[in-house]
């Protein structure tokens, strides 16, 4: 049906002419005071003295049973021309109550082209739950340097104590090789995470609606550690004697005076071997420990980055009627409410031997900061067994030799105390406990019909956002050095005592609430297809179940990271500690769902 346009301000016009007259539409005109409804058949009144309202008459009698009976406990119907059943009972009154349609959801709409369309519903309220296992994948740490950034390399800060030990030849190529180099955290494997998600609301006749939606990704974690790029393993055959070296009261060198064996039936030259194959060139961590260009600290026995990730939400959702209602599309509105925990953890272990060597022959000699190691190229030049060894530099490809061809290991020394540095332990860690609430807004598109549908949802929000860091770790510094009172390499670290067995332990906390910018992204496919399927298609719980598959986004800005809130400084001899200095960046996961759909 076409409505014309220029229809509606004629009609308009009439209206308005009339506003002032009296008309009568239900009940009797004043003329006659009664009650009820006048029956709409005209017939001969003129044996009906007094009644002159309905004045035109039949050609005849209305034929018997014209007039249809009144119900039950409503006496006779009046004669033609009367009220209907006037008196004491009540009228007959078939609307709503005897209506085949009652309460029926009518929609009327005129189309920008003028067409005019109808919809009728009876059905009321049309539930749906759906229950989805999720497949996530968290936003990775990003590529920043781990550590504090601007500290100078452990290249370049050994880098003339490498040349005396060696040459000129040998440290040109190692500038380009890995020599305890700082890492990014783009080394820290992807972070994937099983979770769960339900949905429950409720459609009405028209096509408003309301949802309630849960989700729960849980805790993962991935790790990176720098023994997998290096050159070579530690032996396991070696595992028993390295835990005696690396446990008090033994220690690799007690005396600070060269790596010597109180192991029983192991000889000196054997421990020196094993050092060689056991002490790994892997990376080092940048601190600022307060001097101008800082200090990069190398750990020659472990080096490993982890991070921690969860979420989980909820959220209530509002969907109004459609914005735009085609045959096959479907747009509508959406206003409502979020909440969102978000969890991450970051984790540093450093284990180093406290050694040095190079080419010293004695403990007089060793050279400073220097941990010297072949190139790592892979390849056991000097065929000792050994490939990449510690504290030597293999035969060179020319087939000469540069540098020592004996490892000399030695702990540095407290001239003051008299105490040797011993192995040790660089532990940090921190945490953020990220809680989002606050409004959303957006809309969903439903394209297709009940065999195939393709819907989505766009959210914007502006979430209140409470975080909570903590920050915690043990032995921060450059641990290798001993002498307190060397200017240029003064100690970093304070030795433990039986009174306070951790002086290098430190801790920081701090919470904040600021407002953080929030968008998901939602696209699924319902298909009927346990219908077609075996089996399936006999299962009553199946009969109104569709199966869904689905990815959903999530970004929120203005995060703060853990491994990003860490002001990197190191010197506890100096009260420098890593602190919590916030930094913030977007936080997003990305989810494939797969689940089920029903309708009831």
């Amino acid at each position: 049906m076409r409505l014309l346009h220029w229809l509606a301000p004629v009609l308009s016009i009439v209206l308005i002419s009339f506003a002032f007259s009296t008309v009568n539409a239900q009940g009797y005109p004043s003329s006659i005071p009664q009650n009820g409804m006048i029956q709409p058949v005209s017939f001969d009144s003129f044996n009906l003295p007094g009644l002159t309202q309905n004045a035109q008459s039949l050609a005849g009698a209305p034929p018997p049973n014209f007039f249809q009976a009144a119900t039950g406990g409503y006496g006779p119907p009046s004669a033609p021309g009367f009220p209907m059943n006037a008196g004491p009972q009540a009228p007959v009154n078939a609307f709503p109550q005897m209506s085949p349609f009652e309460k029926m959801f009518q929609q009327h709409r005129v189309d920008d082209n003028g067409l005019w369309s109808y919809k009728s519903s009876n059905h009321g309220k049309k539930y749906f739950f759906s229950t989805e296992a999720l497949f996530a994948k968290f936003r990775s740490p990003g590529s920043a340097k781990f550590g504090n950034d601007g500290t100078i390399s452990y290249f370049n800060m050994v880098q003339e104590e490498l040349e005396d030990a060696t040459d000129d030849e040998f440290t040109t190529a190692a500038a380009s090789l890995n020599f305890f180099d700082h890492v990014t955290y783009d080394v820290i494997p992807n972070i994937f995470s099983p979770g769960t998600r339900l949905r429950w609301g409720w459609n009405n006749d028209d096509d408003s609606g309301f949802e309630f939606t849960g989700w729960w990704l849980a805790s993962a974690d991935s790790e990176w550690s720098a023994i997998t790029n290096s050159t070579h393993k530690p032996n396991p055959n070696n595992q028993a004697i390295m835990d005696i070296l690396l446990s008090p009261p033994n220690f690799i060198d007690p005396t600070g005076r060269g790596v010597v064996t109180t192991i029983p039936g192991v000889t000196a030259a054997e421990i020196n071997a094993i050092l060689q194959n056991e002490l790994m060139n892997l990376a080092s961590l940048p601190l600022d420990d307060g001097t101008l260009n800082g200090v990069s600290v190398p750990y020659d026995l472990d080096f490993r980055i982890k991070v921690v990730s969860q979420a989980w939400g909820t959220n209530a959702t509002w969907m109004s009627t459609p914005m735009i209602d085609k045959k096959n599309l479907k747009v509508r509105g959406l206003a409502g409410v979020r909440y969102m925990k978000v969890k991450e953890g970051f984790g540093f272990v450093g284990r180093d031997s406290g050694l040095l060597y190079s080419d010293a022959t004695t403990f007089t000699s060793i050279r400073p900061d220097l941990k010297l190691f072949s190139h790592p190229t892979g390849s056991d030049e000097n065929e000792d067994g050994v490939i990449d060894n510690a504290g030597v530099v293999e035969d060179d490809d020319a087939g000469g030799t540069t540098g020592t061809a004996t490892a000399f290991f030695a702990a540095p020394l407290n001239p003051v105390t008299d105490v040797a540095v011993t192995p040790y332990t660089t532990v940090v860690d921190s945490r953020v406990d990220t809680d989002l609430a606050g409004p959303e807004i957006g809309f969903q598109f439903d394209l297709g019909g009940d065999k195939l549908k393709i819907w989505g949802q766009t959210k914007f929000g502006i979430m209140a956002n409470r975080e909570k860091i903590n920050l915690s770790g043990d032995n921060v510094g450059m641990g290798v050095r001993a002498d307190p009172d060397d200017i240029n390499r003064p100690k970093a670290l304070i030795d433990a005592t039986t009174t306070d067995p951790t002086p290098n332990a430190f801790s920081d906390a701090s919470t904040h609430t600021h407002v953080s910018p929030i968008f998901e992204q939602s696209i699924f496919a319902e298909m009927a297809i346990f219908e077609h399927v075996p089996v399936l298609k006999r299962m009553k719980i199946l009969e109104e179940a569709k199966f869904k598959v689905g990815y959903t986004y999530i970004a929120a800005g203005e995060i703060a990271r853990p491994f990003d809130s860490i002001r990197w400084q190191g010197m506890p001899t100096r009260g420098l500690f890593p602190s919590i200095e916030v930094k913030r960046e977007k936080w997003n996961v990305g989810t494939w769902s797969v689940g089920i759909d029903w309708l009831y």
